[in-house]
This record gives C-alpha cells, sequence and structure tokens, in this order.
C-alpha cells in the first residue's frame, strides 16, 4: 500500500475518533448512531494495523534474507 493511502487512512481514524469523542458529550453510548461510528472507526484501526502488521512482516523477511546471505 502506498505511503499517500496509508495517511488518508490514518487521516479518517482521527476524524472519526474525534467526531466520537465531540458526540459522546451528547448523546448516550448505546445511541444506534455511536454504535455505528464506533464500529467503523473499529474497522478502520483493524485495517491500519493490519497494513502496518504486513510491512514489519515485509520488513524483517527482508533483513533476515540479508543476514542469511551474508553468514
Amino acid at each position: 500500500m502506498k505511503i499517500k493511502d496509508l495517511l488518508k487512512l490514518k487521516r479518517k481514524i482521527i476524524i472519526r475518533k474525534k467526531l466520537l469523542n465531540f458526540l459522546l458529550v451528547w448523546f448516550n453510548p448505546r445511541n444506534t448512531l455511536m454504535i455505528v461510528l464506533s464500529k467503523n472507526l473499529d474497522k478502520h484501526i483493524a485495517k491500519y494495523q493490519k497494513i502496518l502488521s504486513l510491512q514489519h512482516k515485509h520488513e524483517n523477511y527482508k533483513l533476515d534474507m540479508v543476514r542469511l546471505a551474508i553468514a
């Protein structure tokens, strides 16, 4: 995934997080709107974490291959 797409996803997470915290001042957490926003935020966070995990595994794989070539 490109860095530009990753930054867009991060921006979406930040916006939804701030919106959810702002709306929780007036609405009950059991409100349908709050539940939908929370689920949407969870979906984006899970996607972001998955991408970061895959990038980390890919970088470690490259380093392991370099270490094996040196040894």
